[in-house]
């Protein structure tokens, strides 16, 4: 219990254990506690107002408008299109044949789930295949950068109505696509190679269609981010004004703006 009244000033005894003070009457247990809770009430106000645009931009950059919900779309093209067929491998080995389409599945199940990174490296001094491996390891990492830069990009939609949203949007999907060519490339280059050192054992052939797809994705995130800079979109904010009042102002806001109402209805 407090040593003087909060209200009075009075001081207290050992014999006042009463809750009430013996002077003015005031509850000392719950006096000041309404202003600890109009307080309270005022900093979550200001902070759902400072927190509002962000909320107002993110709404607005993936579903406050019919060409941003596009664009969120052809973000996962991209990634999709990974799983069309990039190529395919036959292995020919006494009693066992294998046949495998390439592709984001098949890289993931056949590379880096069972990746034996020593038989790798010991395979790249190979005199047969050793040049063709080094573009199987370009295509790995060109696979991987472009499965990233499509991530990144899907995240970047996020934030695409900052300053330099769009901008960030139409460089990752060019970086997407520089990495896709890379990627396709090295896988090229290393289905001909090994066919070319070892015919009767492995043949490799290449299908242009399914990095075309994946261009093709990151194209289309281009056009409509073009669109939508183009069609200055503007974020629609929420007004908080009221929100950034004092609780006792905002109150009374609220209750003047029900009593206009009510007339209006009656």
């Amino acid at each position: 219990m407090a040593s003087f009244c909060p209200k009075c000033g009075y001081k207290l005894s050992m014999i006042d254990i009463k809750p009430e003070c013996p002077v003015c009457g005031i509850n000392l247990v719950y006096y000041g506690m309404e202003e600890s809770l109009k307080e309270e009430a005022d900093r979550a106000e200001f902070e759902h107002a400072a927190s509002q645009p962000a909320m107002d931009r993110l709404k607005a950059a993936t579903i406050g408008h019919p060409v941003a919900i596009v664009r969120l779309v052809f973000s996962l093209l991209p990634l999709i299109a990974t799983l069309a067929p990039m190529g395919k491998v036959v292995v020919n080995l006494p009693y066992f044949q294998e046949t495998t389409t390439i592709n984001i599945i098949a890289i993931v199940n056949k590379v880096f789930m069972a990746l034996d990174f020593d038989y790798l490296l010991s395979i790249v001094n190979s005199e047969m295949v050793g040049k063709a491996y080094i573009f199987y390891f370009v295509a790995l990492l060109g696979f991987v950068l472009m499965a990233l830069t499509t991530i990144v990009n899907i995240v970047n939609l996020f934030f695409s109505c900052g300053k330099k949203g769009i901008k960030r949007n139409i460089t990752t999907a060019v970086v997407g696509i520089i990495f896709t060519i890379v990627a396709s490339v090295g896988l090229s280059m290393w289905l001909s190679g090994v066919t070319a050192a070892v015919p009767d054992i492995f043949t490799g052939t290449f299908n242009v269609l399914g990095p075309i797809c994946v261009v093709l994705g990151f194209v289309l995130q281009i056009v409509i981010n073009v669109i939508y800079k183009k069609m200055n979109i503007q974020v629609k904010y929420k007004d908080m004004s009221k929100y950034l009042l004092s609780y006792d102002e905002r109150k009374a806001l609220e209750e003047k703006e029900e009593a206009e109402k009510a007339e209006a209805e009656a």
